[in-house]
């Protein structure tokens, strides 16, 4: 098992372990995980439900397609981060981007704000906290995507569910 360094520190929780499609993952026991119903080997995502409502997704899809429109993890983690920033219309701040290493593979870990602009004559503006993970894994031909878009409430606990996730992220066996 690898190390990737998330910047979030290490929280002892029971644990269990998805594995699926030569795809695993360890996950809190107290989440709960949904599947697309339309998901199969090439392309599909789970999401990774907590109690609180700290939502971790984990996608996945075929590599040969995400390549046209993004060569790289980092086009593909750039091009992600600009299709939610138009789908909130709001202010992007970086707060953290940086390469990892998962199962072998060069990722792209990328943590933003983005405040949202207030909706109607009496809504508020909200604060959003996304972090995200891109991975292009060439030997099972699928890139993979980790993502978690959190209130500050729910920020810290997706962070550690997000890492536990990414720590123990194999994309293919040994």
């Amino acid at each position: 098992m690898e190390n990737v360094d998330l910047p979030i520190g290490q929280v002892p929780i029971e644990k269990d372990k998805l594995q699926i499609y030569g795809l695993s993952f360890q996950f809190p026991i107290t989440s709960k995980l949904e599947f697309n119903p339309k998901f199969k080997r090439d392309a599909g995502d789970v999401a990774v439900k907590s109690p609180d409502k700290a939502n971790v997704f984990v996608s996945w899809g075929d590599l040969d397609k995400v390549i046209k429109k993004a060569p790289t993890i980092q086009d593909h983690a750039k091009f992600s981060l600009d299709r939610v920033k138009k789908s909130v219309q709001g202010k992007m701040t970086t707060l953290e981007t940086k390469e990892i290493t998962i199962n072998g593979h060069d990722a792209v870990f990328n943590h933003v704000k983005i405040e949202v602009p207030r909706r109607g004559l009496f809504g508020k503006g909200q604060i959003q906290d996304v972090r995200s993970v891109h991975l292009h894994c060439d030997r099972t031909k699928r890139f993979f995507v980790i993502y978690a878009t959190a209130t500050e409430a729910t920020a810290q606990a997706q962070a550690s569910t997000m890492q536990e996730i990414v720590e123990t992220m194999q994309c293919h066996g040994i």
